[in-house]
């Protein structure tokens, strides 16, 4: 303890030593000293501020303690609990759902995905068939034109109507009408008449 001030502190030290010296009459115990010099001058009974912090903490928890639950309460609590665990339940359903649903969600995109470069693969390939029928068709009316038209009818009674009209559409006019005059009046009839429905309207 430092001391700042002697002769306060002599005054106490006196102060203490006659109160203590008291007749038991005048009711003064130790401890009500040391209480009373400690409000004078802090710390000055160190042990006594320990106690009285004790005794504040005690009377703290003491203020803490729970209440006993009426069973009103206690049951209010147990239905509140109960409510708890079905939400948390049905917050797991529902995560689960959840999850399964972003599954199918990401299957189907999946297959779309597939389906969508299936059908670009297809489309491809249905236009390279097409450009490989146009360079066939080509060869094969260049190989027309460069027939005699009596050879050339020969062949073309053997082809169907739809292979023998296409390759009469993209012949010479003169090779093409020496070519019909060749067929048959009834297959020329037919070719004649698949003609006029592949023309369009107006033509």
């Amino acid at each position: 303890m430092s001391i700042q001030h002697p002769k306060t502190l002599v005054l106490m030290v006196l102060c203490t030593v006659l109160l203590v010296g008291m007749p038991a009459r005048y009711g003064y115990s130790m401890s009500q000293v040391k209480s009373w010099v400690n409000k004078v001058r802090p710390n000055t009974f160190p042990d006594m501020e320990s106690a009285g912090q004790a005794d504040a903490q005690e009377k703290a928890l003491q203020a803490r303690k729970p209440e006993t639950l009426t069973e009103t309460e206690r049951q209010l609590l147990l239905n509140l609990m109960e409510r708890k665990r079905q939400l948390d339940e049905r917050d797991t359903v529902l995560n689960q759902r959840e999850e399964q649903l972003r599954a199918l969600r990401d299957n189907i995109q999946r297959q779309v995905s597939e389906l969508k470069r299936l059908q670009g693969d297809i489309e491809a390939s249905m236009e390279a068939k097409k450009a490989q029928d146009a360079e066939n068709l080509k060869k094969v009316v260049t190989l027309y034109n460069s027939m005699d038209p009596k050879k050339s009818a020969e062949k073309f009674q053997t082809l169907e109507p739809k292979v023998a009209v296409q390759i009469l559409m993209g012949m010479n006019q003169r090779k093409a009408a020496a070519l019909l005059q060749e067929l048959s009046p009834d297959h020329a009839k037919r070719i004649t008449e698949e003609i006029v429905r592949k023309s369009p309207p107006g033509n």
